[in-house]
């Protein structure tokens, strides 16, 4: 496949962020090949990689390099690698963090749709398996397996829920139709506590959650109901797409996820990268 980026700039979206709570804007804007998927604010620039990736409490982030944390990126970074872009620049006003929107990737899929995405005359590399590469953390476990494409197996147990699972392509009209739509997710009994704790210690969490952009979990349901079935293990398959652009490439090869987070993704993308089984095509 050509590299790809972005036909013309989009148009400016605005809201809230998850964390900070506070008001940002974002527009996305064409980028050279070969540059990645870039992220400017406030004069500073960061790349999606793996070396710039941290992990604050509710989401990914990316340092900049004066320190501070650009959270929550990975709604839009899925969105990017499902759609096949490789080099984007994302341009932010106002809070150091990627507006949540609805809590999920849909918002971006549709920017995406209306701005369109342009090939460049420039070969894109794959990167593939040698071997499986497995880690385990905690009770949780993810495992890549050579493979000629992407495909995902993710699995998670939630009390009242159960075992719940997706399997599928999570890339192009798959994801669109599968995993975008599929919102944040929480119980409200952890949440507000967080918020509140949040309020006290002047840290920056969940300060912008609201209704209108997770999917508050009550006993077996969601609060004004699902979007999807299993909606929630749906919206960790689309954070831990988002989270394998720290990779740097696209990469071919079977995921299987068993409660797979943000903190075991970025484990599990330097893991792959410091085993010496990938290799480029």
């Amino acid at each position: 496949m050509p590299r790809t980026t972005l036909a013309t700039p989009t148009r400016s979206i605005e809201g809230i962020g998850l964390n900070t709570g506070r008001r940002t804007r974002l527009t996305l804007r064409p980028a050279p090949p070969g540059t990645g998927l870039r992220f400017h604010w406030s004069g500073q620039r960061v790349t999606a990689s793996i070396k710039a990736a941290r992990v604050p409490p509710f989401c990914s982030a990316l340092a900049l390099p004066d320190g501070t944390l650009l959270r929550t990126p990975e709604h839009l970074l899925a969105a990017l690698i499902a759609y096949g872009v490789d080099a984007a620049a994302a341009h932010i006003e106002g809070a150091a963090e990627i507006p949540i929107l609805d809590g999920s990737a849909l918002p971006w899929c549709e920017l995406l749709h209306e701005t369109g995405l342009r090939a460049v005359e420039a070969p894109r590399p794959t990167l593939r398996l040698t071997r499986s590469v497995e880690i385990t953390r905690d009770y949780r476990t993810i495992r890549a397996e050579p493979a000629r494409t992407l495909t995902f197996d993710v699995s998670l147990d939630l009390a009242a829920w159960g075992e719940i699972r997706w399997t599928g392509d999570p890339l192009g009209a798959s994801f669109l139709r599968e995993l975008a739509p599929a919102r944040s997710f929480g119980r409200l009994r952890w949440a507000l506590p967080a918020a509140l704790l949040s309020l006290i210690t002047t840290r920056p969490v969940l300060r912008g959650a609201r209704f209108s952009n997770t999917a508050p979990l009550i006993g077996a349901g969601i609060l004004g109901g699902a979007r999807l079935p299993d909606e929630p293990v749906r919206h960790r398959a689309l954070d831990l797409l988002g989270d394998l652009a720290l990779l740097g490439a696209p990469l071919a090869a079977r995921i299987t996820a068993s409660r797979p987070a943000h903190a075991i993704n970025q484990t599990f993308v330097r893991a792959l990268l410091d085993s010496g089984a990938l290799i480029e095509s």
